[in-house]
């Protein structure tokens, strides 16, 4: 059974949304990779929310992960309402589960039940810096009691602080001014508590204090223009590597350097400015410390994370695991033999590093050494060319989206990080959707086109359907589309169904989805889109979806799923991720029927839906029965039939229900190679 080392939960008061939204928005997209840069060296914390679009309080929180943090922000909406506060007051708070309150407001220490508690005190910041010191409060306690491999229960503030190695060139004014800066700012500050900032002393042995100091530290590499000449700057970048240290790198020359030290690369850097009196702005300093927690926690979660998939045999026993991409300096680190025979043996071991996968030819000097490098999405040897995988992926209602404790960036990761996999392994993968700007289409076509770069292939490759007359309706766009992806893309026409034709005066120009007819025409088309696309895809997979506000006869992902059935092609349903799919994952588990899967429930909640199903009734089609036939067939057989998709019966239940990303997607790779090997 698969337990992610962590799981973030943030909580709110509906009525606070507007002040705590922006805060919970800023520190979760550091937290979880940026949909809009695919292929950034980030982490993917798995982060739930926990508020309500009314005062009705939320699902209580199981805990599912090695160690849950959930942070509550308490102010006085919550301290007004009495279920809210009960629903506070029974949030766990144990060894594997704590509890950090959030004040908003000083009336939130009247909460008794938790007063006992260390709350961060938000109220208290500089407004113009919240974010900041916000995010780093959060991060600290991230670290802290999940990362922080010496953590003792009964030691707080610095004890368990951070450790900051700053180093710097003792002769460069620039590299000094910062580092004073740095340490000035945590030793006088707030952030003493989450810092613990140190330097070498004069008069001890450095080479024992170095190694004393950078060990279990994060290192600070301050470049000034002469940091990379300094002997002693050099050998602190080399222990920190050998030590395997989180580091980043402040760039802060003023002219230039000569050359940089090869040993201090492959870390995050960030540039800080000083003015004409050699100050650093507070804005950089935040900027610096935020990202000193911010590879700190994705250094160590990385590792464990690797861990975690090493244990439960995802990648292999014997896997030598790195934090980082690998690097020259990590060969000795890796093998650490002198013999030729056991250096043999150990090539024969994969060295597996975090995603996403570096361009082949950064790996070149390990490889031509035959080294077997590998990132999660590589391994396994599941070869899918000519394949073709189908997704249905939309994101459901807002309330909807509420209910799992996610917001809409959520499905789109999901997407990318399926298209990946698909598309690594060579297979074709085929979506239906339109060309909205930020769309799934969208994200989807960068996906591969950053894929295809960094793989060096050419056979990455996404076939988009358009229904008439949705590919009408936007020509320069179009036209801007093919030319930017056709690279990696291909846009399948499919045209108007013959019987619809008699209704459409001009099929060479756009119909809008106004009035029952134009209605019935569109769903039409939307159909027989719908089953050209599965009809030419081997395998499909669901997520999401919305249940009312649709343009087709029913939910989209719905008929997807209903057609896939029907024509017997392999299905996966990631039902955890929330939307109609996970109201089918209920039918055919419980084999009661969701209300969202009713033909009532759905004119209820669709306005002019009766009206289409009367119109559709008098041309001969009857959307309406099409609902029971489809509940009849889900509850009529087995998981294992029904689905086809090579799993069994326990694997597809915790399909059906798991809300990590990195699970979902080893359970379809492995469905998949039932299926082709």
């Amino acid at each position: 059974m698969y337990k992610p080392p962590l799981s973030i939960y943030f909580i709110w008061h509906p009525a606070d949304l507007d002040k705590v939204k922006p805060l919970v928005d800023f520190c979760s997209k550091l937290l979880q990779r940026d949909s809009s840069k695919p292929f950034s060296r980030s982490m993917n914390l798995p982060i739930f929310y926990r508020t309500s679009i009314n005062n009705k309080v939320p699902d209580q929180i199981e805990l599912i992960s090695e160690k849950t943090i959930i942070f509550s922000f308490i102010g006085e909406n919550i301290l007004a309402d009495k279920e809210w506060a009960n629903y506070i007051k029974d949030l766990p708070n144990n060894e594997k589960c704590r509890l950090i309150p959030i004040a908003l407001d000083k009336t939130a220490f009247n909460l008794s039940s938790i007063k006992q508690l260390n709350f961060i005190r938000a109220y208290n910041f500089e407004q113009c810096y919240l974010e900041d010191y916000l995010f780093i409060s959060i991060a600290h306690e991230i670290y802290r009691y999940a990362l922080n491999k010496d953590f003792k229960e009964n030691k707080t503030g610095k004890q368990t602080a951070l450790k900051i190695f700053l180093s710097h060139a003792k002769d460069g004014k620039q590299g000094i001014k910062v580092a004073e800066a740095l340490k000035e700012f945590i030793d006088k500050s707030v952030m003493n508590n989450f810092f613990d900032a140190t330097d070498i002393a004069p008069g001890y042995q450095f080479n024992k204090e170095i190694e004393d100091n950078i060990k279990d530290s994060t290192l600070i590499a301050i470049h000034s223009d002469i940091y990379s000449s300094r002997y002693w700057c050099q050998k602190e970048i080399l222990c920190a590597k050998e030590l395997e240290c989180p580091m980043i790198a402040v760039d802060c020359l003023e002219e230039f350097e000569d050359r940089r030290f090869p040993f201090a690369a492959n870390i995050p850097g960030v540039h800080v400015g000083l003015d004409c009196d050699y100050i650093v702005s507070k804005k950089d300093l935040l900027r610096v410390l935020r990202l000193a927690l911010l590879e700190t926690i994705r250094f160590f979660y990385s590792e464990f994370l690797l861990k975690e998939y090493r244990r439960i045999k995802w990648i292999p026993n014997d896997a030598q695991i790195l934090s980082r991409p690998p690097e020259m300096s990590d060969l000795e680190k890796i093998f650490n033999t002198k013999t030729d025979k056991v250096f043999e043996e150990c090539k024969l071991k994969p060295i597996v590093y975090p995603e996403p996968p570096l361009y082949s030819e950064e790996l070149s000097f390990l490889k031509n050494k035959g080294c077997i490098i590998e990132t999660p999405l590589s391994l396994g040897g599941l070869n899918l060319t000519g394949k073709r995988v189908g997704i249905s992926i939309s994101n459901p209602l807002p309330n909807e989206l509420i209910e799992i404790g996610q917001d809409e960036p959520y499905l789109t990761i999901l997407s990318q990080d399926i298209a990946r996999h698909i598309l690594a392994r060579h297979g074709i993968l085929i979506y239906g959707g339109d060309l909205r700007k930020n769309g799934f289409t969208e994200f989807l076509f960068e996906e591969a086109q950053i894929l295809q770069a960094r793989l060096i292939s050419e056979n990455i490759h996404i076939e988009n359907y358009i229904s008439w007359p949705i590919y009408l309706g936007d020509t320069p766009e179009i036209i801007n589309w093919k030319a930017r992806y056709n690279n990696v893309a291909e846009m399948k026409e499919v045209k108007c169904p013959g019987d619809v034709k008699g209704l459409i005066a001009n099929d060479k120009a756009f119909l809008g989805p106004i009035g029952k007819e134009n209605i019935f025409v569109w769903t039409r088309c939307l159909s027989e889109m719908r089953k050209e696309m599965i009809e030419n895809c081997d395998v499909r997979i669901s997520a999401g979806g919305t249940s009312s506000g649709y343009k087709g006869k029913m939910p989209g992902v719905l008929e997807e799923i209903i057609i896939a059935v029907e024509k017997r092609k392999p299905l996966f349903l990631l039902g955890g991720f929330g939307g109609i799919t996970s109201k089918v994952c209920d039918l055919i588990t419980s084999k009661g029927t969701p209300e969202e899967l009713t033909v009532e429930w759905q004119v209820y909640n669709n306005k002019g839906y009766k009206d289409l199903l009367d119109y559709a009734s008098s041309r001969k089609y009857n959307y309406a029965d099409e609902y029971g036939n489809a509940i009849n067939t889900f509850k009529s057989l087995s998981i294992s039939k029904l689905l086809n998709n090579g799993l069994n019966d326990k694997d597809n239940r915790r399909l059906f229900v798991t809300p990590f990303m990195d699970e979902a997607i080893y359970l379809i790779l492995k469905g998949l190679k039932k299926i082709y090997e």
